[in-house]
């Protein structure tokens, strides 16, 4: 080991070295502390180059100022990207807690990539049942926005409700400055349930509505069928009719040939 930084420690553990100011490596093996107020905890094949950053586990490489890097077992180099940057590769997952108990908390599977937090109905108490069209209601009530944080550039743009409006309408989670992403899926999921409502009820409607639609056709129909009975009736009278009317003119002319040969005689 060597400490051959001012204020420099080596805590223990085998070919080690620390030359940063005020650094230390606590043990392990072939670690390196560099930067100044650099820390290297313990573990194998550590770097804390960067001032003020912190590497520990096995190849974890703090080359960024203020970089935190925690790096597994796995043989292979876990580097920091930027400053002040928290750095951690756990290929068995990430676990966090936050209750005495273990029961509540959120963690990331192995090889997964989105959070899992605690949903589990044992956990839960004061279970009360929502109106899902009154959400969808609120839902449809609340500003939805873009924005971006102060503390990030202007380019970079998010989409949603100020937590404020999202509390004062729900009254949900710790605060009025935040939203729980637990809280933002419930509301989404009851306004999602308050739509199909809508939607089934609309479809009940329309489903009435065109029963009644087939039922007037079907009288339509057998009123239409009924008066081309008629007319077909009143056309073949009509045509009785013209018979008639052409019988009656041909006795006419008969009677006025009759009338005629009688005045002659």
């Amino acid at each position: 080991n060597a400490a051959s930084g001012i204020n420099s420690t080596v805590g223990g553990g085998v070919s080690n070295a620390v030359s940063g100011f005020a650094a230390t490596v606590g043990g392990g093996s072939s670690n390196t502390a560099s930067g100044n107020y650099a820390t290297v905890g313990g573990g194998v094949f550590n770097e804390a180059i960067g001032s003020y950053s912190f590497a520990a586990g096995r190849q974890a490489k703090a080359n960024n100022l203020g970089a935190f890097v925690w790096a597994d077992s796995t043989n292979a180099d876990f580097t920091s990207t930027a400053d002040n940057q928290f750095a951690v590769r756990a290929t068995g997952g990430v676990r966090f807690v936050t209750n005495s108990a273990g029961t509540t908390g959120c963690s990331i599977a192995a090889g997964g990539g989105s959070w899992n937090c605690t949903s589990d109905r044992n956990a839960k108490a004061n279970i009360t049942p929502v109106d899902p069209q009154a959400v969808l209601n609120l839902v449809a009530q609340m500003p939805i926005v873009t924005w971006n944080y102060l503390s990030q550039a202007d380019s970079i743009r998010h989409m949603g409700p100020m937590a404020q409006d999202f509390h004062a309408a729900f009254g949900l989670g710790e605060n009025n400055t935040s939203i729980s992403m637990v809280d933002a899926d419930g509301v989404a999921l009851a306004a999602i349930q308050g739509l199909h409502q809508l939607v089934e009820e609309q479809q009940q409607t329309i489903s009435t509505l065109e029963s009644k639609n087939a039922a007037l056709q079907s009288e339509n129909a057998a009123q239409q069928q009924q008066l081309d009975t008629q007319q077909q009736t009143i056309t073949a009278q009509q045509q009785q009719l013209d018979t008639q009317q052409q019988d009656i003119e041909l006795l006419k002319q008969q009677m006025t040939m009759m009338q005629q040969q009688l005045n002659e005689r």
